[in-house]
């Protein structure tokens, strides 16, 4: 493989929306003066999953103040840990989504796991130092790695011999050269640059290799030098033969990011539960430094994804951009725009691997969500019976209209969700779960993408609801200005 083929791989990856449109409304609100606190926070409160990220980190260690009480709404955080920092916290943890969403890689489940161990020691050596915001350091080392997840996506099986030879003694980025002709820094910083992350994040993805731990130059840049310490941490063994090596590089760090030696053995040896902490945090669940668990949901939020190969994940993938570049021909060439809707939800059944699919239409005038088109098993029969009213009491699906977010409810009977679900659907499906999203047009939401595994199916994953997300971002851009009438599909 050539360095053409990785650049050719990052365009397509460029193309692809897995950064949420959240977060790009989030950036523009961030970076605009006349925004206050209430806009960044109705931002965020558009995605259920970010908005109990952001409370979960502004009421973490990290943020504990003297005398301060619990942070218990959005609009608080924001003003209690600032503009910029939810803008980063935000980015950081989509990323690292993208990347443990795609971690039925193998590789990339390494990855994200290698990603949140030097997330944990770049965030102490920020604090120690002084020198950068910890917040940005746990970003950074969070996604200093993405460039990986293009090579494997370029190439898995170019990868598995990346990884075979690395195992044997050879240098990662000598390997990566070798087959795809390109290393993993320098992919990562192209796509940083075509995702247009913000510059200090694509300089640190590009250039964390261009330094060794144990021979940094007399002047580093600090947030450059934090990465690089702690990607070479993250990678202690903390066992006796390596003990010499791992100290001098503790001393280097030290001496480098004018941090005491002794502070510096201090966080060594607190490194594993900062992990821990930190993998609640972003709601994962790791094992210790030495011998990680597998990187799922943690408290039943969600069930995981059966493993599919890389051969299955290329071809959904695929799928799926087929799918982008079919709708924006179709609305292009003008063609008919319920048939382009139509083939939109049964994407979500046919790629995506919902067994059911159904589009609600908002009727404002009666203040009702009308079944307007479905796919799948049996969602011919249970559609026409899901007329629900535009209220909360309606559950989830509606809640997703009128607050204008997705909802995730993975186990519909459990206490935790209740008076989430809504009575009526959860009697009409029988679903065990399902997720949802708002399909927003320019002039407002104009239907709900509805789906799970049918009655008593499997939960539905983290990520699938992510994936469904997706299409409804595809649906909405259909929808703008259309005037539904409900079909007999």
């Amino acid at each position: 493989m050539h360095s053409s083929d990785v650049l050719a791989q990052i365009e397509e990856m460029g193309e692809l929306p897995i950064l949420p449109q959240t977060l790009l409304q989030i950036q523009k609100v961030a970076t605009d003066d006349r925004s206050s606190a209430e806009d960044l926070a109705e931002v965020i409160l558009k995605d259920q999953a970010l908005t109990v990220r952001i409370l979960r980190i502004v009421n973490s260690a990290l943020y504990q103040r003297s005398g301060q009480g619990r942070v218990a709404t959005v609009h608080k955080a924001v003003i209690t840990i600032g503009f910029e920092t939810v803008r980063k916290l935000a980015l950081g943890l989509s990323v690292f989504d993208m990347m443990s969403k795609l971690s039925r890689s193998p590789h990339l489940l390494d990855v994200a796991q290698h990603s949140l161990v030097a997330a944990a020691f770049g965030q102490m050596l920020a604090e120690a130092s002084g020198r950068v915001p910890p917040e940005e350091a746990f970003v950074t080392a969070l996604v200093h790695d993405i460039g990986k997840a293009v090579l494997v996506e370029c190439s898995p099986s170019d990868y598995d011999r990346v990884v075979a030879d690395v195992r044997d003694g050879r240098d990662t980025i000598d390997a990566e050269r070798e087959y795809f002709g390109m290393s993993h820094d320098r992919a990562g910083r192209r796509l940083a640059a075509r995702w247009r992350l913000p510059r200090p994040i694509q300089t640190v993805i590009g250039d964390h290799h261009d330094f060794e731990a144990l021979h940094p130059p007399a002047h580093m840049d600090p947030a450059l030098g934090i990465i690089v310490y702690a990607d070479a941490m993250s990678r202690f063994r903390c066992a006796p033969e390596t003990q010499v090596q791992e100290l001098k590089i503790l001393h280097k760090a030290a001496f480098a990011l004018g941090i005491p030696v002794s502070r510096m053995e201090e966080l060594h040896a607190k490194i594993n539960a900062e992990i821990e902490h930190l993998a609640r945090t972003v709601d994962l669940s790791v094992g210790d430094l030495h011998d990680y668990g597998a990187v799922v949901n943690v408290e039943g939020s969600a069930s995981v994804a059966p493993p599919l190969s890389a051969e299955e994940i290329a071809e959904r993938t695929a799928a799926q951009l087929r799918l982008y570049r079919n709708v924006g021909r179709g609305l292009a060439e003008g063609e008919d725009r319920e048939a382009l809707l139509q083939s939109i939800v049964d994407a979500v059944v046919g790629i995506l691997g919902f067994r059911r699919c159904i589009l609600f239409r908002v009727d404002r005038d009666r203040q009702m969500l009308v079944p307007w088109m479905w796919s799948g098993a049996d969602a011919e029969t249970v559609a026409p019976r899901l007329e629900l009213p535009l209220e909360r009491e309606s559950g989830a699906v509606a809640l997703c209209a009128l607050q204008r977010r997705p909802y995730h409810v993975p186990m519909a009977e459990s206490e935790a969700y209740a008076g989430t679900v809504g009575a009526e659907l959860l009697a009409a499906t029988a679903t065990t779960g399902f997720s949802c999203a708002p399909v927003v047009a320019h002039c407002g939401v104009s239907g709900v993408l509805f789906a799970d595994h049918g009655a008593g199916g499997q939960d539905v994953a983290a990520e699938l609801a992510t994936e469904l997300a997706g299409l409804a971002t595809q649906a909405g851009l259909v929808t703008q200005c259309m005037d539904p009438e409900p079909t007999a599909r």
